[in-house]
């Protein structure tokens, strides 16, 4: 249906080799960081967001210099 936006908000289905990789990181202390963070570079200040428009909105009008990291990996 036009304009319906429903699908979007659908949660993703995780396919088995996805699993299976997400597994093997957590054996060895590595996670999946599925959100966007935002670092401002000089106060440290740090925000995190679900998707870029989120964080693209967050930084609208913000002074400093700001850096916006893509979702990655982290050691827990």
């Amino acid at each position: 249906m036009p304009g319906d936006d429903s699908h979007e908000h659908l949660p993703k289905k995780k396919s088995a080799l996805r699993l299976e990789i997400e597994a093997a990181l957590a054996e060895k202390g590595i996670s999946v960081e599925r959100r966007i963070t935002v670092i401002n570079l000089d106060s440290r200040e740090t925000a995190y967001f679900e998707d870029y428009h989120q964080a693209l909105e967050f930084m609208k009008g913000k002074k400093g210099r700001w850096y916006l990291a893509t979702p990655g990996m982290k050691r827990r």
